[in-house]
C-alpha cells in the first residue's frame, strides 16, 4: 500500500512486508527452533508442528505433545523455571497444532526471559495443555525481545 500526502509531489511507502514462514516437522526445523530458543525436547516427544516466522525478528512457534513426565523433564533440561499459572483460552489464543484450548479441561501458561549463546534475548512461553492423565501438548514460543 503507497500512501500520498496532499500537497506533496512524492510518494511515501508504507508497505509492511509479509511475514515469511516455513511450517514443518523436519528434523532440520526442529534443531534450528530449539538451538534457537534453547530448548531441549525428550526424544519420544511427538512432534506436532513448527513453524517460523519472519517480519522484523525470527520467531519460532512448536507444538508438542508429551507425558507429564518428560514435560517436566524437557522444562528442567531448557532451564525453564517460571512459575505456571492457570489460564482461561479466549477466541484469540490460536495454536499450530493440536486440538482447540477451548476443549482442554486444564490450560497452564508460563513466560521467560532468555538470551542466547549469541546474545539475542527472546521471551520463551510455554503454554500446556493438559488433556488428560498421560497428555500434555506442549505450546512453545521463543519471540525475540
Amino acid at each position: 500500500m503507497s500512501l500520498v500526502s496532499t500537497g506533496c509531489d512524492s510518494a511515501i511507502d508504507r508497505a509492511i512486508p509479509a511475514p515469511q514462514t516455513e511450517t514443518s516437522t523436519s528434523p532440520e526445523l526442529v534443531k534450528e527452533a530449539t538451538e534457537f530458543g534453547g530448548w531441549v525436547l525428550p526424544e519420544n516427544a511427538k512432534i506436532l508442528l513448527v513453524r517460523k516466522e519472519i517480519v522484523r525478528d525470527t520467531d519460532y512457534l512448536m507444538a508438542v505433545e508429551m507425558s507429564p513426565a518428560n514435560l517436566a523433564w524437557m522444562l528442567e533440561k531448557s532451564g525453564f523455571t517460571a512459575a505456571f499459572m492457570r489460564w482461561s483460552p479466549t477466541p484469540a489464543d490460536t495454536t499450530i497444532a493440536g486440538p482447540d484450548l477451548a476443549s482442554s479441561p486444564n490450560v497452564q501458561l508460563a513466560q521467560d526471559v532468555f538470551q542466547s549463546p549469541e546474545g539475542v534475548g527472546m521471551f520463551r512461553n510455554v503454554l500446556v495443555d493438559e488433556r488428560n492423565a498421560e497428555t500434555r501438548i506442549a505450546h512453545i514460543a521463543f519471540r525475540q525481545a
